[in-house]
């Protein structure tokens, strides 16, 4: 199990990054997504042999391109 930090400085409303998280957690491999408070960050918790922090920052960049269309 590897965690990685991310940054969400694009987004801008709680609503978003809720989304977003849930979103994230959809994908396989993907154990635990945690925001963190003030931050504007987020921590995801995922098994680097079923996904890797590339698509996982993939997956977050189609998600905030989303949530601003």
């Amino acid at each position: 199990m590897s965690t990685i930090q991310l940054a969400l400085n694009d987004v801008a409303c709680s609503g978003c990054i809720s989304n977003i998280k849930r979103k994230l957690k959809r994908n396989s491999g993907v154990k635990k997504v945690k925001i963190l408070s003030g931050s504007g960050k987020v921590e995801i918790n995922y098994d680097e042999k079923m996904i890797g922090s590339e698509e996982i920052n993939r997956s977050i960049h189609k998600l905030t391109l989303r949530t601003f269309d």
